[in-house]
């Protein structure tokens, strides 16, 4: 039987109405005198009693209600869940974090240029980031300095090349964010969902040696960037080896993979030979021609990239991305009623993760 069948809290209606039906019932050793029903209108003195009465008893069943589903990881929820593990597993829930990035100034060929810390760029889509370094640059030379998210979350661990926008203007200065600069990825705050998987982990800890569970734990435990694992325990490198792969939505960057790597191999059993690196991305056009006659193109657009972000953070390491996939993540707007594409489905090796590049056009026919 579930945990909700045992509890049931009533609402302030269920309350009154329970209480009306007492009073109306003429039960003698509640009410001997029998009143009538029509004494409890709204707006009458006593009738808003029994509200008030009412209230209070429905705000203590859901008190109890939420003190019952709070005792137990598969229904605790919220502040509740935050409570129970931290209490029962000594986990906190995982904060969000922001991106960090190495963006590429350019100065013209023609004179150089004095760059101060503090330097708004961005992507096409409005994302920004804040440069932490001043740095001076030559005729023709280029400099890599440090540039920080202005939000957390995984929303801004952007691919190579898409940061180019400068906010803060400087004549003839240009920006990009070269391949590899990704420090360190930005994270949401974790889920409930991705909290309890990280508690349930917890007891593979308690065995002799290390489970796979035990290394997923640490992995996931180890930077709030690191959402999806993947262990190799079956001696990929020889007797004894383990590789531990990880990944984050929209890649991690060399500081997590070292923080990652720091904090498993101080718990890995001293036999075990373990590497801890990121999963290699096979970054995945995918053509999209829609047929939606009569909808927004901007809207549906939207609706699309939303549903095909999703598609990605469902796919594992080493997951197939099927093309049947894709095609139901970009039929899902209301309007669209043809999606054609040249996608086949996508076969990554163990170690590589499947990210996706949608280009999305509209046709008027069928």
């Amino acid at each position: 039987m579930a945990l909700a069948d045992l509890i049931r809290p009533r609402s302030r209606e269920q309350v009154v109405g329970r209480m009306l039906n007492v009073l109306a019932a003429g039960r003698g050793d509640v009410n001997p005198v029998n009143f009538a029903p029509t004494n409890y209108v709204p707006g009458d003195p006593l009738r808003t009693l029994l509200e008030l009465t009412g209230e209070g008893v429905a705000d203590v069943e859901r008190t109890v209600e939420q003190l019952g589903l709070g005792g137990y990881l598969s229904t605790a929820h919220g502040a509740w869940l935050d409570a129970l593990v931290e209490s029962q597993y000594g986990l906190s829930r995982q904060a969000s974090t922001f991106a960090r990035f190495l963006v590429r100034f350019s100065a013209p060929v023609t004179t150089g240029l004095q760059v101060p810390a503090g330097m708004i760029v961005g992507t096409g889509t409005g994302l920004r980031y804040t440069t932490r370094e001043a740095v001076t640059l030559e005729p023709g030379a280029s400099a890599d300095v440090l540039a920080v998210a202005d939000s957390p979350g995984a929303a801004y661990n952007v691919p190579a090349g898409t940061i180019t926008v400068l906010h803060t203007p400087l004549p003839g200065l240009s920006v990009t964010n070269p391949p590899g600069s990704l420090l360190s990825g930005g994270a949401d705050t974790e889920t409930d969902d991705a909290l309890r998987v990280r508690a349930s982990g917890r007891w593979a800890e308690l065995g002799g040696g290390a489970t796979r569970r035990a290394y997923e734990f640490w992995a996931l435990t180890s930077h709030p960037s690191v959402d999806r694992v993947l262990v190799l325990d079956e001696h990929p490198r020889g007797q004894g080896t383990v590789d531990v792969v990880l990944w984050g939505e929209g890649g991690l960057g060399s500081s997590v993979v070292t923080a990652a790597d720091e904090y498993i191999q101080a718990r890995r059993p001293v036999t075990a030979d373990v590497q801890v690196y990121s999963a290699h991305e096979i970054n995945t056009p995918v053509p999209l021609d829609v047929y939606a006659p009569g909808a927004d193109p901007v809207s549906v657009t939207a609706q699309i990239q939303q549903a095909l972000a999703a598609l990605q953070r469902s796919l594992g390491i080493g997951q197939i991305l099927y093309h049947s996939a894709v095609i139901e993540a970009a039929m899902l707007p209301a309007g669209v009623l043809d999606v054609t594409t040249p996608l086949r489905d996508t076969h990554p090796t163990g170690v590589e993760v499947v990210t996706l590049a949608p280009a999305i056009t509209f046709r008027s026919t069928p």
